[in-house]
């Protein structure tokens, strides 16, 4: 830690973040806008249950710090809301662990890009970068405005029988998973 700690600490963990999720075909530098903007912007619990997701981005932030050996630095988040990248990450993880396939290795990366290719963003990188476009296409996610089929979410499913709007975000994954990965 340098001149500024508290700076410092939310850079490197931003860093982190991006290093989790971004690949070969996801370059870094291409993406470190959207990933920004998708950071900045604080995630809005609208079912009482997707609270869960919420403590999925807040574990992430404590086991980052306690990987790092900077648990003691917890304080610097206690009063930051999760982010709309923490959440994601959250999920993909989440994800990944239901699908994933222990003899392919950790494929959260992958996870990640495929909500954000169903939420419809994934196309916006440095080149193309449409905040306005992006920040609609997450609110209309986070505020349940999306399609009773998921369209216009992260787990959009062809053959609904159940009103994903009504839905927790775990039990939408899970009918995402058993449309698409059963």
């Amino acid at each position: 830690m340098v001149a500024n700690p508290r700076c410092d600490l939310k850079k490197a963990y931003f860093n982190y973040l991006v290093e989790r999720v971004c690949d070969k075909q996801h370059d870094k530098v291409d993406y470190i806008p959207l990933l920004d903007l998708l950071h900045s912007m604080k995630f809005v619990v609208v079912l009482d249950m997707d609270e869960n997701r919420v403590g999925d981005g807040a574990y992430i932030r404590k086991k980052w710090l306690q990987e790092e050996d900077l648990y003691d630095y917890l304080f610097e988040f206690e009063d930051e809301k999760v982010s709309v990248l923490e959440v994601l990450v959250g999920i993909a993880e989440r994800f990944e662990y239901q699908v994933g396939d222990m003899m392919v290795g950790d494929r959260t990366n992958e996870r990640f890009w495929e909500l954000l290719r169903n939420l419809d963003i994934e196309k916006y990188t440095a080149d193309n970068y449409k905040p306005l476009n992006i920040k609609e296409k997450v609110r209309i996610w986070m505020n349940r405005k999306y399609k009773k089929d998921g369209s216009g979410s992260i787990f959009p499913v062809k053959k609904h029988v159940k009103n994903m709007l009504d839905l927790q975000i775990w039990d939408q994954m899970t009918e995402y998973i058993m449309e698409n990965y059963c």
